[in-house]
């Protein structure tokens, strides 16, 4: 399969036509771009943390978690998901990122521990509330008669309940940071999911006729009033939830910005006192629910379901870096926010960012939406994702023309007739469409000195290359049709000369093949054997010759044959497939042997050359000894006859059976760690 490089282009536009934000967004290079950045701002103040993204549409899964190391995305969340455009959602991504940043930067997690553990305990950390009012003195006292009762499911519920409270505050601290910090494209993308995520959650009225419970209704204004100021109104309530709010306003104001995390753990006990009343209610609804069979586990979800404080609590156990005071300025923020607002649906008659003394019904509302919206903050996040779309969609591309080419190989070991000695086997094709990471770093690790002995051999035959490229005259002939009129007086009986014409490259072909049986585990044999075919492949492939490297060995019941390097192979990354030789199961060697040279034996070139390393004869089911050892003559006597030049390293214990089969084709490889050497020399010879 032979595809022009302007094939290849246009599959690969047509390709990026179709590509799925899942196969955008849940691809290595996407979670590469979120990880470098993730690297560079954390980098900045010591610390260490990479991103991955997934997709999982199930509606209850997780938007994001960090363990304060690694950060994972589902990118196929909701509020990522509203977006109208794929830049959007990128940048959305983006901000998801940016805000776990935030708290491995900036969250006390040992703090949090400590905060979760003492209320647990029946103790406000890091004080019991004081001056409060006597009805809010009234709600302490049933608080803590729930400590008294030592009632397990009712404390579960307060702690949950405070901690729920509490990430609501964190969160907006830590996005706060994180846009002082870093004012670009996670400013961007952590203001676009802050105004969306309030703009999903539904009116109070909406809330009230799906069966909202009280708590997560009060839960739900909270978060918007400490995101935006705002809550959404539209139809026009009054009632005790907005006032409960409003009597939570001073202490969310008071502590939502301070730099010292205990403010917000005293503003948090506030918050749960002043709403006991809802809080206590979420216990009995939550003791009924598992009095009426369900699980804790249900329970809960079933109540986080109703609420909209975002992705999953994060864990760690860093205290927050040190840097600079932080001061939050309103102002700054809502001009922030007006920047980004138009990409979400604008909502008339919001609260002011500023404190106010009450709260007024609307006059009812209309909803827009502006999808023209162009980014912000950040020049280059769009050519980011055309980027990683292109190469999203070279990958796919190269996938698919591998698989084509895989299915081409199979169709090709159809049509052969491999003998009497091999009917009834199965013959499978095996070549990775998508080669793994870890063979890639594992290659890096090994080519320097590997690269290095292909270097050096290349340039005992880049003289003679270099000379056929250029052509030249070739004296000292016994016969031919050119007399060299200064050679007569030589007397020596070669007058003759003739011109060679100028050759763009040697005229070879290579083909390697090696034995992947159990037994080349033995002393470094396959580890040698596959750091000559690294060093033969790059030999080949600098010096312009086609070249292919197989390796096979046999499973169940078929004949399994690794397609590692091609001559048609157009994505790079052969080099990395070599580095999956393994030793595996047994060797039917007459099979692969004839697979391999039949495809040799179709190349134009003049000389083509097949190499079999080898530590043994055949050994399967049913294939060994003498009657192997035939077949093997028979095909190479059979391929030596169509011009294929075939050679047998020998490299184990078993070197007499196999020069008994390969005659003048065998080389004895006495010194294993020669063998790279000795393989690539000898194609030099056959060059020169």
């Amino acid at each position: 399969m032979r595809t022009s490089h302007l094939a290849l282009q246009r599959r690969i536009e047509n390709e990026k036509l179709k590509i799925t934000d899942e196969e955008l967004f849940a691809s290595g290079a996407f979670s590469g771009y979120l990880s470098d950045m993730a690297e560079a701002a954390t980098k900045r103040y010591r610390r260490k943390a990479h991103a991955c993204c997934i997709w999982n549409e199930n509606p209850d899964a997780y938007i994001a978690y960090t363990d304060n190391r690694k950060i994972c995305v589902n990118a196929a969340n909701s509020i990522t998901q509203s977006f109208p455009t794929r830049k959007l959602r990128a940048d959305s991504l983006v901000g998801i990122v940016g805000h776990e940043i935030g708290h491995i930067l900036f969250t006390d997690f040992q703090m949090r521990d400590i905060y979760g553990a003492s209320l647990k305990a029946g103790r406000m950390y890091p004080a019991e509330p004081a001056d409060l009012t006597t009805k809010e003195r009234i709600y302490l006292s049933e608080l803590q008669q729930v400590y008294y009762d030592d009632d397990e499911m009712a404390i579960m519920a307060l702690v949950k309940a405070a901690l729920h409270v509490n990430n609501i505050l964190e969160d907006v601290y830590i996005e706060a940071r994180m846009i002082d910090a870093f004012p670009g494209v996670y400013r961007t993308g952590i203001l676009l999911n802050s105004l969306r995520q309030v703009e999903l959650i539904p009116s109070i009225t909406a809330q009230q006729e799906s069966g909202y419970h009280e708590y997560a209704i009060v839960l739900n204004l909270l978060l918007q009033y400490c995101r935006t100021g705002d809550v959404n109104n539209l139809g026009g309530y009054t009632g005790p939830y907005l006032n409960a709010l409003y009597d939570c306003i001073p202490t969310i104001d008071e502590a939502l910005y301070n730099d010292d995390a205990r403010e917000r753990y005293t503003a948090t006990n506030i918050l749960v006192i002043k709403l006991w009343p809802y809080i206590k209610q979420l216990i009995e609804k939550f003791e009924e629910e598992i009095r009426n069979g369900k699980t804790t586990e249900e329970v809960l979800d079933e109540l986080e379901k109703q609420t909209s404080s975002g992705g999953s609590i994060p864990s760690g156990n860093t205290k927050p870096v040190r840097c600079k005071k932080f001061h939050h300025d309103p102002h700054k923020a809502a001009e922030d926010q007006e920047a980004i607002q138009q990409v979400v649906d604008y909502e008339t008659g919001r609260l002011a960012l500023e404190k106010t003394d009450s709260f007024e019904g609307g006059d009812g509302g209309s909803v827009t939406t502006d999808q023209d919206y162009a980014g912000a903050g950040y020049a280059s996040s769009a050519s980011d994702i055309v980027r990683i779309l292109n190469q999203v969609a070279e990958e796919k591309t190269y996938r698919l023309l591998d698989e084509e080419l895989t299915d081409e190989l199979q169709a090709e070991s159809d049509k052969i007739r491999y003998g009497n000695a091999h009917e009834g086997v199965d013959i499978t094709i095996r070549r990775m469409s998508v080669v793994p990471q870890n063979l890639i770093m594992q290659y890096q690790q090994v080519a320097p000195p590997i690269m290095l002995l292909s270097k050096r051999l290349q340039k005992e035959v880049l003289a003679v290359l270099k000379e056929r490229r250029e052509g030249g005259k070739q004296t000292g002939l016994l016969i031919g049709h050119r007399l060299d009129a200064r050679a007569v007086v030589r007397d020596d009986g070669r007058p003759f000369y003739k011109k060679r014409l100028p050759q763009e490259k040697a005229d070879i072909a290579v083909a390697l093949l090696v034995d992947e049986s159990g037994s080349m585990a033995s002393n470094d044999r396959i580890t040698t054997a596959r750091a000559a075919a690294l060093v033969l492949y790059d030999f080949c492939r600098s010096l312009g010759l086609p070249v292919i490297v197989y390796g096979h060995s046999t499973g169940y019941d078929d004949v399994e044959l690794y397609a590692y390097a091609e001559f048609d192979s157009i994505d790079g990354r052969d080099k990395y497939r070599i580095m999956d030789m393994s030793a595996r199961g047994g060797n039917r060697d007459g099979a692969a042997l004839r697979f391999v040279a039949e495809r040799l034996s179709q190349r134009d070139e003049e000389t083509r050359i097949l190499i079999l390393i080898s530590d043994g004869q055949p050994a399967d089911t049913g294939y060994y000894g003498t009657a192997a050892e035939a077949d093997l003559r028979g095909i190479k006597r059979e391929y030596t006859n169509k011009g294929i030049l075939m050679f047998a390293a020998a490299i184990g214990d078993d070197k007499p059976n196999i020069q008994r089969i390969y005659k003048d084709g065998f080389l004895d490889i006495t010194d294993l760690h020669k063998l790279p050497y000795n393989l690539t020399h000898l194609i030099s010879q056959y060059i020169k």
